[in-house]
């Protein structure tokens, strides 16, 4: 049987053009990967020392996400997949064809720990497009096939409803989602954690903030400094904190410049596979979180 990790690359890569595939040398705007071995120098040192200091500036407070066992059954509880629960007479989300979405999860922030800036209850759920593509439109972040629903409180008349596994049959997978079937039926518990997040060197502020080292100077140290932070800091489910990338930050785009604040970032895992590893995200502007306001929200995804 081929492996599902294979069969996704080989057809989400190939559909989207090369969307997956590394651009530029393997970072955003060409620059070497992070494994070119560089000898220390004193350039090298004081880079790490000045990027250091840029990612405490911007570290942000975030709520660190782990699954913990199945999805609760009932309409509370942060959540990968799983049973969701809608008001009586609203029917599940579907794109512009009438085809019904992929329930990604919910963030109940009842359940998870105090976040500034962010609500104190209320749930937010995540509905994408059943398509190649996981619903992202590549060129307008805000404009893809998908559904952010706020609920101040699951309350009234409603009920739980469970998504459908759509495997085709000849990969044992299906293609247009990045829920592993698991995720569809039963769905995984989100426990949080509070802590702080740093920004890291895809994020489209490194080359406006730090642009000698973005394109050269010390990046060796940097390089080395990222690496180790990687190994250290293992990739994981966030609510707040800064965004991450596999490949380039799409914010770097004027338009996009003031999407700072994470309602969701989902990494690969045994949950969820985004392509070949990837990782998706949902953002939205601070003002519009303090106003509660999430009609504006934008979400994209890519992959190694």
């Amino acid at each position: 049987m081929i492996d599902r990790r294979t069969a996704i690359a080989t057809l989400a890569v190939a559909s989207t053009l090369g969307w997956c595939a590394p651009r530029g040398g393997g970072e955003a705007g060409g620059l070497p990967p992070l494994d070119l071995p560089v000898d220390d120098t004193p350039a090298d040192k004081e880079a790490v020392r000045r990027f250091r200091a840029w990612q405490k500036e911007n570290a942000l407070p975030a709520i660190f996400l782990e699954p913990v066992g199945p999805a609760l059954s009932t309409p509370g509880g942060s959540r990968i997949g799983g049973p969701v629960w809608l008001p009586a007479g609203e029917t599940w989300p579907a794109d512009a064809k009438g085809v019904p979405m992929t329930f990604l999860g919910q963030v109940d922030f009842a359940s998870l720990p105090r976040l500034e800036d962010y609500p104190e209850a209320g749930v937010l759920q995540f509905f994408i497009g059943h398509d190649i593509y996981f619903g992202a439109d590549l060129d307008r972040p805000e404009g893809g096939s998908f559904r952010v629903l706020w609920r101040p409180a699951l309350d009234g008349p409603g009920a739980m409803h469970l998504g459908k596994v759509r495997n085709d049959p000849r990969h044992n997978f299906d293609p247009n989602s990045p829920l592993e079937p698991r995720s569809v039926t039963t769905g995984y518990r989100l426990a949080g954690r509070a802590g702080v997040h740093e920004p890291t060197i895809n994020d489209w502020r490194f080359h406006r903030d730090l642009r000698d080292i973005a394109e050269g100077r010390g990046r060796g140290g940097v390089n080395r400094l990222v690496n180790a932070q990687f190994t250290a800091r293992p990739e994981r489910h966030h609510i707040g904190g800064n965004p991450e990338f596999t490949q380039d930050d799409w914010r770097g785009t004027p338009a996009y410049n003031d999407y700072d604040r994470v309602l969701l970032n989902l990494w690969s895992d045994r949950t969820v596979m985004w392509g070949d590893m990837g990782q998706g995200q949902f953002m939205i502007r601070r003002a519009d979180l303090l106003a509660r306001d999430f009609s504006r929200v934008a979400y994209q995804w890519d992959c190694s």
